[in-house]
């Protein structure tokens, strides 16, 4: 007697299954934003992004919102490819993935004339997906691929190469750029002058961090856009702060000595899409130093979006609003 073995089918869900899932989605996708207020959000944010690079604004709060440890995450079959196997009774980390059009969504378009003002569109929805410490690495001959980045001391010089493309950013949006005695500071930013300057006794390591810094004041004001929430003196600190701190971190550089004045009162009692335009700003600027730098930052296995959009573009999907 032959016996066959298949996929089990799945049971497809009732409408008020489907709704229930959705206003289950609404609030992750709302509870993630809403961690911005806090300082611990904010700066599980600030890592997510300097992980995630390449993901969407959204998919970095989600990732920060359910799994704050997260440096890398990939769906199971990925990580499969990586040598690893997730362990089991872990629980997923859900974010936005492309869905394309199905093959008989197609097949029935084209059937039916092949309008193209009517082709099957991507749509987005949550999938699974699992961080670095929810794996475990798969016995031999599988080689697991090294997972976690090394990071510099603030103290070295090991990222001294980083210098000269900091000051190339610094001429192409015409500030001038100076390495010399400043008495206290470690750099300062003269808007009126278009001048930058970085202590010259600090490390190569510690001049990256401050020319960072001095870079984000520079570009508060040279990438000025419509959109932009208005800063206030202690508003632009934490922006240029935080983006100090992800452009150092996604170069490899700890500057987690370095604190980030939250600005508890401000989060508190501003809308959130305030809070979500000042994070834009911040991953908009990062990104423009990044680039210069020429960093990439989703992991040193390069570890894709999830499996079902593994061949997909980065992912851009924007945060769904309940109706």
């Amino acid at each position: 007697m032959s016996t066959t073995t298949g996929r089990r089918s799945r049971r497809a869900l009732s409408e008020e299954e489907r709704a229930e899932r959705r206003a289950a989605e609404r609030e992750l996708v709302r509870s993630s934003v809403e961690r911005l207020r806090s300082s611990e959000g904010w700066q599980a944010w600030l890592a997510a992004r300097s992980r995630f690079r390449r993901y969407s604004f959204a998919n970095q709060l989600l990732i920060a919102r359910q799994h704050p440890t997260a440096t890398q995450v990939a769906g199971f079959r990925a990580w499969l490819g990586l040598g690893y196997c997730v362990r089991k009774g872990e629980t997923a980390i859900r974010i936005w993935a492309p869905r394309p059009p199905s093959k008989k969504q197609l097949e029935r378009w084209r059937e039916s004339g092949g309008d193209a003002s009517d082709r099957p569109s991507t749509t987005f929805g949550l999938v699974a997906v699992f961080a670095q410490d929810q794996v475990d690495p798969l016995p031999p001959p599988a080689t697991p691929a090294p997972l976690e980045p090394p990071m510099a001391p603030i103290e070295g010089d090991s990222l001294e190469v980083l210098l000269d493309p900091l000051g190339e950013l610094a001429a192409s949006i015409d500030y001038a750029v100076a390495f010399e005695s400043l008495d206290g500071p470690d750099g300062l930013c003269d808007h009126t002058a278009k001048r930058i300057a970085v202590e010259r006794g600090l490390t190569a390591n510690g001049q990256v961090a401050a020319f960072a810094h001095e870079l984000a004041h520079a570009l508060v004001r040279v990438d000025r856009q419509d959109d932009d929430p208005k800063l206030t003196y202690a508003q632009e600190e934490l922006v240029v702060e935080s983006v100090a701190f992800s452009v150092c971190t996604t170069a490899g550089l700890d500057t987690s000595a370095n604190s980030i004045p939250y600005l508890a009162s401000w989060s508190q009692s501003t809308d959130l899409d305030v809070l979500e335009r000042t994070a834009q700003l911040i991953g908009r600027l990062a990104n423009r130093i990044e680039d210069a730098l020429n960093l990439e930052a989703d992991g040193p296995t390069a570890v894709s979006p999830p499996d079902s959009a593994s061949d997909q573009a980065p992912l851009r999907s924007p945060i769904p609003r309940a109706a």
